[in-house]
């Protein structure tokens, strides 16, 4: 094989129904020089005899078996094998049109400082269909901030539908955060993006990703230390770019509104779900180290909040910390007897 210009990157994890369907997608590819990693974490179903049997065939797939250690910690061990010059990612479950490498691979430039992102079909379990759409568009450093106001950049932080260069992450040490559980790909590609000096948008969708019928991500709230890791790492990044690229105030607003979000709704949420709970003692700890900056922050962005994460916001400016923590557990019970009364 000639020199390798793309690596795909797979974490594999219980997948065998979706598996191979996917996999076969990728051997379909019109472009050749690219190689794949397999990363089976742990999976207890057959997914890891269909890696190796994938492996065994076709020169071009790789697999390695680890203990369950979450999906950073796959993609992190994937990256540290890849060989390609670019990298991208693509889930177990989903599939790609057979021109998806060509597509990214067509759209690299002189240039190597910079992402590359397609759009993506998200196809839902009823079968219903929805496409989102870039313009073909390569943004340099003096209009990177149109991508955070027209695009919405920072919902767009999926770990498909991109290339990424595997120098800029190496010589930066970029990996996913093994700590943080959700929008841990935002975090990623937000690191990234302090790196590079472009962004070039395809107007293709060749990735297809599929809603499965399990729940929503976005729902699940993890503990303190993971949800409040997020939202530091996500301010952090965000002050980079704003710096790095001269971003203009109006072009973070929603990104702001987002980080707001991940404090008062995630981080603060986490102490009162079943899951996650907190004993009152550190609750009350923990509301009392929010510093000043950060609810005159929360008052500044999160202005559309639900009404009781305007009541929290309140509370906390006043310094009514018990009967802010009182105030949540009430909110927290009236949650879960509503979700007992629809179940």
């Amino acid at each position: 094989m000639d020199k390798i210009s793309i690596s795909v990157i797979i974490p594999v994890y219980n997948a065998e129904e979706y598996l191979k369907t996917c996999l076969r997608s990728i051997q379909n590819q019109t472009y050749s020089s690219f190689e794949v990693w397999l990363i089976n974490d742990g999976s207890q179903d057959k997914s890891g005899i269909i890696c190796d049997t994938f492996q065994a065939t076709d020169s071009r797939f790789h697999v390695i078996h680890k203990p369950n250690g979450g999906v950073s910690s796959a993609r992190n061990v994937g990256i540290e094998n890849a060989k390609g010059e670019w990298i991208c990612f693509i889930d177990s479950d989903d599939t790609v049109e057979k021109n998806y490498l060509e597509t990214l691979q067509q759209s690299i430039g002189e240039k190597k400082d910079l992402l590359i992102i397609q759009g993506f079909n998200t196809i839902f379990h009823n079968g219903k269909k929805e496409q989102r759409l870039f313009n073909n568009y390569f943004y340099p450093s003096t209009e990177i901030y149109k991508t955070f106001q027209d695009s919405n950049l920072n919902r767009c932080g999926f770990p498909f539908g991109k290339l990424y260069n595997k120098e800029i992450i190496n010589q930066n040490n970029i990996r996913f955060d093994e700590q943080i559980h959700y929008a841990e790909d935002v975090m990623f590609m937000l690191t990234y993006l302090c790196h590079v000096s472009a962004i070039q948008t395809v107007s293709e969708a060749n990735y297809n990703y599929y809603v499965r019928n399990n729940g929503s991500l976005s729902q699940r709230i993890f503990s303190f230390k993971s949800e409040y890791k997020c939202y530091l790492t996500y301010l952090d990044r965000l002050t980079k770019l704003e710096k790095r690229f001269n971003l203009p105030k109006s072009s973070t607003l929603k990104a702001k509104n987002v980080i707001s979000e991940y404090l008062i709704r995630r981080s603060i949420g986490s102490l009162y779900q079943h899951s996650t709970r907190e004993p009152l003692k550190k609750r009350i700890f923990i509301l009392k180290s929010l510093t000043g900056e950060q609810i005159n922050f929360l008052k500044r962005y999160y202005k559309n909040c639900n009404w009781f994460h305007k009541v929290t916001v309140f509370l906390l400016s006043k310094h009514y910390y018990y009967l802010c923590d009182w105030f949540n557990q009430c909110i927290a019970w009236g949650r879960s007897i509503k979700q007992r009364l629809i179940k």
